[in-house]
C-alpha cells in the first residue's frame, strides 16, 4: 500500500473551510489510520472531489460536492463499504517485484534456511503475511522464494496471506497478470521461469490467498483471531503513513501476531524508527529485520535463611576521557572541507542514534556537498519521517527537487515549510539553521527562494 502524497491542489480548496478538513483529516486517521496534516490537507480535497464525483454527489446551495461528501461520510455510521472507496482514493499502487533486493537476499540467505528447517522438523508449516500487499508482487516474490528454497514444497502447509485496504488491489493480486513495470531490476530468468505472458505460474499459487484488511481497525491474522502465529510478517511502507498513535498500536500488533522464532521486515525508510523499540532489531548486512525480544529470564529465588548482605563497596576510578561529540566533529570536519570524513563521523553517528531527525539533516548537507544530490534528498526524507515538523528539512528538500526539476514536489515542500513556520515568533532561532531565525525564512520564502 502506498499513499499518494503528490496530488495537486485544486481550485475548490478555499471553498472548503479549514475546520471541515480538519475534522475530515481526524476522520481518515481514527477509521484508516493515515494521517494527513494541515500540509497534505488538499490532497483529502482531492480524494474527497473524486469521490463525490464517482458517487454522483451533487454540491448544495453553495456547497462544494467535496464538502458535501465529507460531511455525509462523517455523519453516517462507517461502514466497510464506505472505507474502501475512500481507500480507493488516497492510496495508489506503486511496487514491483523483489522491490529493495537486498532484503530478499538477506531472507533467501540468512532468515529463511533456518526458519524453514525449524518448521520442518516441527511438522512442514509455514506461515507468512504480506500486510498492505497492494498489487500482490511481494507476497508472489515470497512465492517464489519459497519454491527455490524448499524442493519438496507440496509436502508442506504453507500460507502465504497479502491483505490491504484497497480492493481494487486485491482484484489486480488475485488476478496476477503483471505488466513490464512490474518487472523492472528483474532477471529475466525469474520472468521465463515462473511466469507466462505476465502471468504468474498457477501451480505456484499453493497456499495464496489475498484478502481485505484494515490494519487501523481490522482483526490481525494470528492470535487476534485465532490463528496460529505468523513466522513472516512483511509490513513495508505502510507506517510511515499512519498517523503516530495507529502506527504505535500498529508495532504492537504485529509484534504479538508473530511466532517466538518469527520475523518481522518493514521499509528502508522505516527502519530504526523509534516506534519499533518494542521489537528486537536484528543486522544482517545491508538489512534490519525485527523479531519479538525475548522474556527476561526470572531471577532466582533469594535462599530460605540468607544471611545479610555484605555492605557494598564503592571503587573510585578515575573518569574517562570524554571523546568528542560525532556529530560535533562531522560538522567541524565539514566546515574544513573534510567531506568524507565528515561523513564518516555523521554515519557513526547515525549507527548510534539512528532516530535523531537532526544527524539525518547533517548528513543530507554533507551528501549535497558531496555532489549526491539524490543521496541527499534521500537522507531528508529520513530526517522527515523522523520528524515532519522539521521546518529546514522541508524547505532545503523542496530546493533540491526544484534544482532537480521536480516543481510538483518542490512546492509541496515549501508549502509545508511555510505552514509550519505560520504562528511562530519570528525572531525563534530554527533548529540546525545555524542562526537563522522562523521570519528570516519566511521572508526568504515568500521573496522567491522557495516559491514562486
Amino acid at each position: 500500500m502506498l499513499i499518494d502524497r503528490h496530488a495537486e491542489p485544486t481550485a475548490a480548496a478555499a471553498a472548503v473551510a479549514d475546520a471541515l478538513l480538519a475534522r475530515f483529516s481526524g476522520y481518515v486517521a481514527e477509521h484508516l489510520g493515515l494521517h494527513f496534516p494541515r500540509g497534505l490537507w488538499p490532497e483529502l480535497l482531492r480524494a474527497a472531489e473524486a469521490l463525490a464525483r464517482d458517487s454522483g454527489i451533487a454540491g448544495i446551495a453553495g456547497t462544494s460536492r467535496a464538502a458535501v461528501c465529507m460531511e455525509r461520510l462523517m455523519t453516517a455510521a462507517p461502514t466497510r463499504a464506505g472505507v474502501e472507496q475512500l481507500a480507493r482514493h488516497l492510496t495508489i499502487g506503486e511496487t514491483y517485484f523483489f522491490r529493495e533486493p537486498e532484503l530478499f537476499d538477506t531472507l533467501e540467505r540468512d532468515v529463511l534456511p533456518p526458519l524453514i528447517a525449524a518448521r520442518r522438523a516441527a511438522g512442514k508449516t509455514l506461515r507468512v503475511w504480506s500486510a498492505g500487499c497492494c498489487t500482490g508482487e511481494e507476497l508472489y516474490s515470497l512465492a517464489i522464494l519459497l519454491h527455490r528454497l524448499i524442493p519438496d514444497l507440496a509436502d508442506w502447509r504453507v500460507t502465504l496471506l497479502g491483505t490491504d485496504i484497497n480492493p481494487q488491489f486485491l482484484r489486480k493480486a488475485e488476478q496476477g497478470v503483471y505488466r513490464d513495470w512490474s518487472f523492472r531490476n528483474v532477471p529475466d530468468w525469474i520472468r521465463r521461469c515462473y511466469f507466462d505472458a505476465g502471468t504468474f505460474a498457477p501451480v505456484l499459487r499453493q497456499g495464496v490467498r489475498f484478502d481485505y484488511l484494515n490494519l487501523a481497525t481490522g482483526a490481525f491474522p494470528g492470535p487476534d483471531s485465532g490463528t496460529p502465529p505468523m513466522d513472516l510478517i512483511l509490513c513495508r511502507n505502510v507506517l510511515m503513513y499512519f498517523a503516530p498513535a495507529c502506527a504505535a498500536r500498529t508495532v504492537l500488533r504485529l509484534r504479538d501476531a508473530l511466532a517466538g522464532d518469527g520475523w518481522l521486515a518493514v521499509g528502508v525508510a522505516e527502519t530504526g524508527h523509534s516506534l519499533l523499540k518494542p521489537l528486537q532489531p536484528v543486522r544482517f548486512g545491508a538489512a534490519q529485520l525485527y523479531r519479538r525480544p525475548k522474556p527476561a529470564a526470572a531471577p532466582p529465588p533469594p535462599p530460605l535463611s540468607a544471611a545479610p548482605a555484605p555492605a557494598a563497596v564503592t571503587v573510585s576510578t578515575p573518569p574517562r576521557a570524554r571523546m568528542p561529540d560525532l556529530a560535533e566533529r562531522a560538522r567541524q570536519c565539514a566546515d574544513r572541507g573534510l567531506l568524507a570524513a565528515a561523513g564518516d563521523c555523521c554515519a557513526a553517528a547515525i549507527a548510534r542514534d539512528k532516530c535523531d531527525p537532526g544527524l539525518r539533516y547533517l548528513q543530507a548537507l554533507i551528501l549535497e556537498e558531496q555532489g549526491d544530490v539524490a543521496a541527499a534528498m534521500g537522507a531528508l526524507r529520513d530526517a522527515l519521517y523522523l520528524d515532519q515538523t522539521f521546518v529546514l528539512a522541508h524547505f532545503t528538500l523542496g530546493t533540491l527537487c526544484r534544482r532537480n526539476g521536480d516543481e510538483r514536489e518542490a512546492a509541496r515542500h515549501f508549502a509545508n515549510a511555510l505552514e509550519l513556520l505560520h504562528g511562530r515568533a519570528p525572531d525563534e532561532p530554527l533548529a540546525h539553521a545555524g542562526g537563522l531565525r522562523a521570519g528570516e525564512l519566511a521572508d526568504l520564502m515568500r521573496a522567491g527562494a522557495g516559491t514562486h
